[in-house]
């Protein structure tokens, strides 16, 4: 296990299959960069205990079902991309704990719902 790893960038490589839920027990990973590929399934909830976690780009793969509401243990995560999926469900209001976050898209998935009033609040 990749347990003091930092930085995984595995983008635009074609991998195939699911996310797998042991990545939660990369404790030290601050980057997991994913994004074009082919990865389908659930967002492992998992991720949502990597507390050093800062940048989680999974954008342009085939990723479905919800969002998990454990990404808003992600305090320190400042990039978060989950566009061109096939993502459904409401976005979780937990998300509104990322109060660092710069780069934020969500775009071009089924969501459904209101925006949740959490994301609008201010930062300290």
């Amino acid at each position: 296990l990749l347990t003091n790893v930092v930085r995984l960038h595995l983008f635009d490589q074609f991998l195939e299959g699911t996310i797998p839920t042991e990545m939660g027990r990369c404790t030290n990973l601050e980057s997991l960069w994913l994004w074009m590929n082919k990865l389908s399934g659930a967002i492992p909830s998992e991720i949502g205990h990597l507390s050093s976690l800062s940048q989680l780009p999974l954008h342009d793969n085939a990723l479905f079902g919800t969002i998990p509401t454990e990404m808003g243990n992600l305090v320190h995560l400042n990039w978060f991309e989950l566009q061109r999926n096939s993502l459904t469900g409401p976005i979780p209001s937990e998300l509104g704990n990322l109060k660092g976050i710069t780069k934020f898209n969500l775009g071009n998935n089924t969501l459904t719902g209101s925006i949740p009033t959490e994301l609008m609040q201010p930062t300290d």
